[in-house]
């Protein structure tokens, strides 16, 4: 099966063209009627509905009328997914719309992750096409890049129903694609004590930034970077005045990990240290904000890395499998249960800037690989 690049890249530009930050909710809500639109015109039964406190789209669209879906336990054999919203602020596209230079096409979203979302469609009609009962489902959210706050119950529970499932976020500029994914967690820190003057009656005071300092120097110590466990003090503000003792200092953590083991260890020595201040009549809290499952590696995982190596084998293709610190939906797809390969969009660079980009030639190279290896799943589960 082949794929019509300039057919594709016009379907590209459609969306890029369109203004979707995260919290541009009338660019979220256009260019999801843009995508529902492609999928109906492509003959899938596509809905877009308002999730979550946001009211942010989701759209799911199947090759099969999802009322057959019914006790099946797994009634898709194969799910395309990703996001539509980004990074940058409206009136970007009006700054640098899309645009293709004979080897890259830029344009804010382009690789991240626009293209990807328009090769799940071309794979979902070329498969379609070779295997008319085949059941293939699209999934698309406009909140990744702020977690999925809206959209992570509706994600998960739908992942439930698919057997297989590609993420297409922009591949690695190496060629590379992602396997595993550590988890993450948010989590604040604040330090409450007393203020006093700080030249006339310091010691009437309680620091809480000293306090503070405490804290970071303690939970900074957790870090472990062959365990792959990593803390961040990310951001830090307390105090009113340099001559005035400090009555509260609040950080922000930022927590990586690869199991939910190390998760849970973390957190309770991260609840240690709160609970032990060495100032005084300083109270330190400590509070989870959010966070990110582990994007887990599972048998059925490695069956289809073996299955896309075979298949690169065959068209010459050369890649690897990452190990990413970084956070994708592919988490909470996995969390489902879901063996999923992320990174399956094509090849993109400089993601979240204005030089994003990705690479015209990985568009034919990573649909073919792609979708030889949703036919070998196919074939092997029959």
């Amino acid at each position: 099966m082949n794929i019509n690049r300039e057919e594709f890249l016009k379907d590209v530009e459609k969306l890029v063209n369109v203004d979707s930050g995260s919290f541009d909710m009338d660019g979220l809500k256009e260019v999801a009627a843009v995508i529902t639109d492609m999928y109906k015109e492509a003959g899938l039964y596509a809905s877009c509905e308002l999730r979550g406190d946001g009211k942010r789209p989701f759209i799911t669209a199947t090759t099969k009328d999802p009322a057959t879906f019914e006790g099946k336990e797994k009634p898709v054999d194969i799910m395309f997914f990703g996001h539509f919203d980004t990074v940058f602020p409206k009136g970007t596209v009006a700054e640098r719309p899309f645009s293709t230079d004979g080897e890259k096409a830029y344009g804010p979203g382009a690789a991240d992750m626009k293209a990807g979302i328009v090769m799940g469609l071309y794979l979902t009609k070329a498969l379609r096409e070779k295997y008319p009962d085949i059941s293939i489902a699209l999934v698309n959210n406009g909140d990744e890049e702020i977690s999925s706050i809206d959209s992570v119950d509706s994600l998960v529970e739908f992942s439930k129903k698919a057997r297989y499932a590609f993420d297409m976020e922009p591949g690695r500029i190496s060629g590379n694609f992602v396997k595993c994914r550590k988890g993450g967690g948010e989590y604040f820190v604040k330090c409450y004590g007393k203020a006093s003057h700080a030249g006339n009656a310091p010691q009437k005071g309680a620091s809480a930034i000293r306090e503070a300092g405490r804290c970071i120097t303690e939970m900074m110590a957790l870090n472990d970077y062959e365990a792959g466990i990593t803390v961040n003090v990310g951001l830090i503000k307390g105090g009113t005045a340099s001559n005035t003792i400090a009555d509260y200092c609040e950080m922000i953590l930022d927590v990586r990990f690869w199991t939910d083991e190390q998760r849970q260890q973390v957190e309770r020595d991260l609840q240690a240290i709160a609970d032990s201040p060495v100032t005084e009549g300083v109270k330190v809290e400590f509070t989870f904000i959010s966070g990110v499952p582990p994007m887990l590696e599972i048998p059925e995982t490695e069956k289809m890395v073996k299955i896309m190596e075979e298949e690169a084998a065959k068209l010459d293709l050369h890649f690897g499998f990452e190990k990413s610190g970084g956070m994708s939906d592919a988490s909470f797809v996995s969390k489902a249960g879901v063996p999923v390969i992320d990174a399956c969009g094509p090849c993109g660079d400089f993601l979240h800037s204005e030089k994003e980009y990705f690479v015209l030639d990985t568009i034919e190279e990573r649909f073919a690989l792609l979708f030889n290896t949703a036919e070998r799943l196919l074939e092997e589960n029959k």
